[in-house]
């Protein structure tokens, strides 16, 4: 059964020397985590986005709480992706850039070796370590939410809310008829099977933007009630601008490899119960699409209920207020994450040239264009 948070998981490694000597003092000292890079968690042949930042945001939080630091709750994440990142070990270092009474900044970088990140011949000079993923984070203690009704209210000193704009999903998930196995999920992703959604409508931008929205479930067990880890999951699993344009100018089958991606984390962790523990909604928006280089802004949701559970429908939420939404919209559902990146539309086929190591079911007949990683191997040596 496919498990994100089991795939996202990491393993501290060693904790480089905090004090090297002033010759070769050349970074902040740094923790190392080891992580298996799962092949069940790609589009294609290489690492769903995603899913990467899940990895490397394990590994802060696990980082955070190691220091013993009163700052675990990921507030922002920024990053850029070098390269594509293949099924296999990977190790993901994180640095200490500043520590204040409100905010830790950290660093992050996820690297592997090629062409075999399984290797253990690192004096081999045909095997050469390449960064990935470079990520900043700013981590914090997040306060807790107020009530609903007080949402729009002033907030307490050195503090100001303002979180009474209703979830832009239209169809509460209780009500959503899941007897049909939901929406369809593109087969290009692999973790289809660990995973299940229901597109619904949704508010429309009103200008001119495309816009998509689902409620979406995880299948394997997840808590996603629980954990700020797989909250960049979420907000990089939603539809693609160019798969938003209407029938007959949608391209063919494309992969959208993300080149930088950001992402506020707006609530703390746990959620409450009131809370579905396996799903989220998703709101996504693109403003521009050019050759295919496309903006993506995507909203991530705590659910009032699971997806297709009648019994999580309180009849008190479904009343329309006196502007025609549904309390559910403003009182039951919560904005746990917004994401905004810059991605690319390129041919499928590209996908599968840039993997590393084929996948079972996978030709290996296309390895050679390869320049976009060999561009990330030389912004690595630098």
């Amino acid at each position: 059964m496919l498990n994100l948070t089991a795939a996202s998981t990491t393993r501290p490694r060693y904790l480089r020397d905090p004090h090297p000597p002033p010759a070769i003092l050349r970074s902040p000292s740094s923790c190392v985590f080891d992580a298996d890079i799962s092949p069940d968690w790609c589009v294609g042949s290489v690492g769903h986005g995603g899913y990467l930042l899940c990895v490397l945001t394990d590994a802060v939080i696990r980082h955070q709480r190691i220091h013993h630091s009163k700052h675990t709750d990921p507030a922002h994440l920024s990053s850029q992706f070098f390269a594509a990142t293949v099924p296999g070990r990977a190790q993901v270092e994180v640095k200490i850039i500043s520590a204040s009474k409100r905010w830790t900044r950290l660093d992050v970088e996820l690297w592997q070796w090629t062409p075999d990140p399984n290797t253990d011949d690192f004096v081999d000079p045909a095997n050469e370590r390449v960064l990935r993923i470079q990520a900043h984070y700013l981590v914090s203690e997040l306060p807790e939410h107020p009530e609903p009704a007080k949402g729009a209210e002033s907030a307490p000193i050195g503090g100001l809310n303002f979180l009474s704009r209703p979830c832009p999903l239209l169809q509460h998930p209780g009500k959503v008829d899941m007897r049909d196995g939901g929406s369809h999920v593109p087969e290009k992703l692999r973790f289809s099977k660990g995973m299940r959604w229901k597109e619904v409508e949704v508010t429309q931008p009103n200008d001119g933007s495309l816009a998509w929205g689902a409620w979406i479930e995880l299948t394997g067990g997840e808590e996603v009630a629980e954990l700020a880890t797989l909250v960049p999951f979420f907000a990089d699993v939603a539809k693609n601008g160019p798969e938003m344009l209407p029938e007959g100018k949608k391209p063919g089958p494309s992969w959208y490899p993300t080149m930088t991606f950001s992402l506020d984390f707006k609530s703390r962790f746990p959620l409450p119960a009131s809370f579905g523990r396996r799903t989220i909604g998703l709101y996504s928006t693109t403003k521009t699409i050019h050759e295919g280089r496309h903006d993506l802004t995507v909203e991530c949701w705590a659910a009032p209920a699971d997806l297709g559970e009648k019994e999580g429908v309180r009849e008190e939420g479904l009343r329309k207020e006196e502007d025609g939404v549904e309390r559910w919209r403003r009182e039951e559902a919560r904005l746990v994450g917004v994401s905004t990146q810059m991605a690319l539309a390129v041919p499928l086929e590209v996908n599968h040239a840039r993997g590393r190591k084929t996948l079972p079911g996978e030709s290996d007949e296309s390895s050679s264009s390869d320049s976009e990683s060999e561009g990330g191997k030389k912004r690595a040596m630098l």
